[in-house]
């Protein structure tokens, strides 16, 4: 008997009730999970109990005997049949009032992916039809419509996580989306660079509102998602300095984001207003801005008018950031802390290097935004799904403009 890593899988070797040798699949993120999970199919399978089983080693003891094609003992029978099928609409009723879910950052972007994945599949779907050939179904259906695969990969990462709330609640065994790949994003890789000229161009063309959000973003580097769910309590002007929780960013670390001085003015006139019902800083029509409807709507609608070809996303003003500031010769690690990254791929010995506040107000102040001409580069079969954009070929460059344009 014994645990064995193929990849990033364990796998147990073990003899059920001294048969021939399996090699079993689990679902387990460590080694010393995985040699837990051993231990309890082990004993269940020697004393015939398994009521005692874990969600991981019931779930490994089910496969077992489903695949062997043996009786299924009672006791890993499903205890938690509802007397109406359970249905798509019905578990993701369960799965965005989980609290894992509802109080998570990401339980927005799920309801999106989620509202996909009725529109292809219909609320009645039972879930217990959802295998691995629909899946993968789906990712083919939804890159014949358009979607880029990082938006097919979202969306697949909010079915896995539908499906582990359902494994911990008991109403299914297995999670069949972690059997699928995700999709390459390399294809639709995109790169891209707004000049200072252009995107002067861009605020201009936003409605009164928008534009202190998207200098928030330009003089920052900060995700969508960061800038609009900013709050008093996280921006301290008198510091110079935005404290973001391991709540409020995708790497789950505390991040710190120094504000450049020309970005001092704009939150500080932003504010200024507060609204009833919630802190958050940016607001429209007294109500907190919604990250991805309102504002990737108006940014659409707005910014496609400019002749810039191809389409500049919002995403693009964070790209632009790290441009900038790597040739203002920001250093590299205190740029890859200011957009969060500083954790990616270091040792526990190389994250002992402190950085202090002083290190990143200094290291904004001498950053400057006007280094070249707007470039981006991108799949031109993408972009012409894309709603029409115009593309045409794979890299434009849009000559650098004077301000006074």
């Amino acid at each position: 008997m014994a645990v064995k890593k193929r990849g990033k899988v364990y796998y147990l070797r073990i003899r059920p009730f001294d048969g021939k040798l399996m090699n079993v699949r689990t679902m387990a993120q460590s080694k010393v999970e995985a040699t837990k999970i051993e231990r309890a199919v082990l004993t269940g399978f020697g004393s015939g109990d398994y009521r005692g089983l874990d969600p991981a080693s019931r779930e490994v003891c089910v496969r077992i005997f489903k695949n062997q094609g043996w009786e299924m003992p009672p006791d890993l029978c499903d205890e938690h049949v509802a007397k109406d099928e359970l249905t798509l609409w019905r578990a993701i009723g369960l799965c965005l009032k989980y609290p894992e879910v509802k109080n998570s950052p990401n339980r927005q972007r799920h309801e999106y992916s989620f509202a996909r994945l009725v529109e292809k599949w219909s609320k009645d779907l039972p879930v217990k039809k959802i295998w691995i050939p629909e899946i993968r179904e789906y990712q083919i259906d939804r890159l014949n419509e358009g979607a880029a695969p990082s938006t097919i990969n979202k969306e697949k990462a909010a079915l896995s996580k539908l499906f582990q709330v359902l494994i911990e609640l008991r109403y299914v065994d297995l999670n069949p989306a972690r059997l699928v790949k995700n999709l390459s994003e390399m294809e639709s890789a995109r790169q891209a660079y707004i000049s200072f000229a252009d995107f002067q161009r861009i605020l201009d063309c936003l409605p009164a509102w928008f534009p202190p959000i998207a200098q928030t973003a330009y003089y920052t580097g900060m995700r969508r998602g960061e800038v609009v769910g900013l709050t008093h309590d996280k921006v301290n002007l008198r510091k110079g300095m935005i404290y973001l929780g391991p709540e409020d960013v995708k790497e789950r670390n505390w991040k710190r984001v120094p504000i450049h001085e020309d970005l001092v003015p704009v939150l500080d006139e932003v504010m200024k207003v507060r609204a009833l019902g919630t802190d958050r800083i940016f607001l429209h029509n007294g109500e907190a801005v919604n990250h991805r409807d309102e504002l990737r709507w108006c940014w659409d609608r707005k910014v496609i008018k400019l002749d810039l070809n191809p389409f500049p996303h919002f995403h693009d003003l964070r790209h632009t950031w790290k441009t900038n500031a790597r040739r203002s010769g920001m250093d590299p690690e205190i740029r890859e802390a200011i957009m969060g990254h500083w954790y990616r791929g270091k040792t526990i010995n190389e994250r002992y290097g402190r950085i202090g506040d002083q290190e990143l107000i200094d290291a904004i102040d001498g950053m400057s935004f006007e280094h070249g001409d707007t470039e981006i580069f991108v799949n031109s079969r993408k972009e012409k799904s894309q709603g029409g954009r115009p593309s045409g070929c794979d890299q434009i460059v849009t000559q650098k403009r004077s301000r006074a344009n």
